[in-house]
Order: structure tokens, then sequence, then C-alpha cells
């Protein structure tokens, strides 16, 4: 079976990215190099605003924009603090080269959000002749500010956009906090630095004034999806609709993907890679 612990003794392919590695995997190590991480900033002051439900609530098929009809970023964003962890490239690798790239999914620059102390995650594999063992990993700073894994999970490899929610067993996450998940495709358990790993940071944060009251029980997948959206809590958006199993479903889902590949476009490949995953809905 696959170990984890060799995950953490990868060497990469430049400097850089061994200092990440360092500092997710291996806190010990990072600490007997000097490394550390600022721990993020949190601007508490300014409550949320009282959730205004848009006037539209599905948008006519066909209209589909990328300025926020599906999913529209805090006005602001907190940046992502200290260094990350991402190696090996969207296609090709053990991959092979794909029409659509592996791509776990949310803010990159920025914290994504979420309500739920125990959020559900969501990335999207290729079709591939031979599958990998995949690694999902949380992160929390621990009392120095160095992300530290606080849950490990080993998955089958499923093409396509997967899910996974966090355990009941695992801690309630606190609100306000800087959590880190990564998803790592491990190529070659015996090789590690040949692994595929990307990762991404989020918090949860209280329920904006009247969001609730927003969303009745009956109220469909879909609808669930554009008001979390709407109110810029990207994992739950995209959580609502991520197994599409209705036509409205995965329009909103495309919608959700096109509206994140704007807000990223400054990395201009991944927000390709995005808008590729986005147009699987439109099939």
């Amino acid at each position: 079976m696959f170990s984890l612990n060799l995950l953490s003794t990868f060497p990469s392919a430049s400097s850089a990215l061994a200092i990440s590695a360092l500092l997710l995997l291996s806190p010990s190590v990072a600490a007997q190099q000097g490394l550390t991480l600022a721990q993020a900033s949190l601007n508490l002051e300014n409550p949320p605003a009282a959730f205004e439900p848009p006037s539209n609530p599905r948008p006519t098929r066909g209209i589909l924009t990328t300025t926020g009809t599906y999913f529209r970023p805090p006005d602001n964003p907190r940046p992502r603090s200290g260094s990350r962890t991402t190696t090996g490239t969207r296609q090709g690798g053990c991959l092979g080269n794909t029409e659509t790239a592996f791509t776990i999914l949310g803010p990159e620059a920025t914290v994504g959000k979420t309500l739920s102390s125990h959020p559900e995650f969501v990335w999207y594999l290729p079709e591939s002749d031979v599958t990998f063992p995949v690694i999902f990993r949380l992160l929390a700073p621990n009392e120095a500010g160095i992300p530290t894994p606080i849950h490990t999970a080993e998955l089958s490899y499923t093409a396509g956009f997967t899910s996974y929610q966090l355990p009941l067993e695992v801690p309630a996450l606190v609100e306000n906090k800087e959590y880190r998940w990564q998803v790592v495709v491990a190529c070659n358990p015996n090789y590690p630095s040949r692994s595929l790993a990307q990762e991404l940071s989020f918090e949860v944060v209280p329920s904006p004034a009247g969001l609730a009251q927003s969303i009745p029980p009956s109220a469909s997948a879909a609808d669930r999806a554009l008001t979390y959206g709407q109110a810029g809590l990207w994992y739950d958006a995209i959580a609502s609709v991520a197994q599409a199993t209705t036509p409205a479903a995965a329009e909103v889902r495309m919608g959700l993907l096109r509206d994140l590949a704007a807000v990223e476009m400054e990395n201009e490949q991944l927000s390709q890679d995005i808008l590729r995953l986005a147009e699987i809905g439109d099939r």
C-alpha cells in the first residue's frame, strides 16, 4: 500500500518547491532550516453585510457571462498567505496529454470561503488508461504558523468531477482560520518526486444575515448553488452541483466554473483549464 510518509520527503524540481514541501509536509525539518510562515492576518472588523438574494436566481440558458452571474467573489478577498505546494504539471506526466487537466476547484490567489465546519471539496481528474492512488490532505497552521496535516485520506482514482467531504469524526473547523487542502496523485509510490500535487486555501466564515432564510428546505441543488455562489461562498456552491444530476445543476456548475475562470484570469493556464472543464457541463 502506498505510504503517505513518502510524500513528506520527495524532492522537487526547484528549491522553491522543495522549501514549500518541507513547510507543509515536514514541519520539524522546516524548523531546523529556520523556515517559518507568516500567520494569515484576520480582518474581523467589518461584519458581513446582509445577504440579498439575486433578483433572477436562475439565469436563462444562453446568457451565461463571466461577470458574477453565478459566483461573485467577496469585495475584499483575503490573499493566501505563505508558501504553497503545487508540483508537476496540470497535464502530461503520468496522466498523459489529456484534453482536460487535473484541477482542484476553488479560488487560487485568494482564500476561498465556506459556511461548513466539515466542508466538501471538489476536483477533476481526466480519463487515464492507468489509475493511481489519490491522497487528500487537510492542513491547519500550528502554533508556529506552519501548515501541518490534520487529516489525510487515501482515495481511489475516479475520473471526472470528484468530491470529498471532511468526515464528521474530524474535529469541527473553526471560523476565520486559513486552512489548506491538497490533492496528490501518486504517480509512482516508489518515487514520490513524480507525484502531482495541487493545493488551495480556504476559511470557514459566519453565515451572512438572511442567507438561511433565502434557501428553503425544498430548494433544488441548482438553486442552492446559485444562492451560495451569489454570496461568495465558493465551496458550498460547487459542492451543491459537483455531481450534476439534472440539466439545471449542470448549467449552474458550468456557470460557476466560467465565473471562477474569470476570477483567475491572471493565471492564464489555470483559467483555460477551468474553462475546458466548464465546457463538459454543456455537452
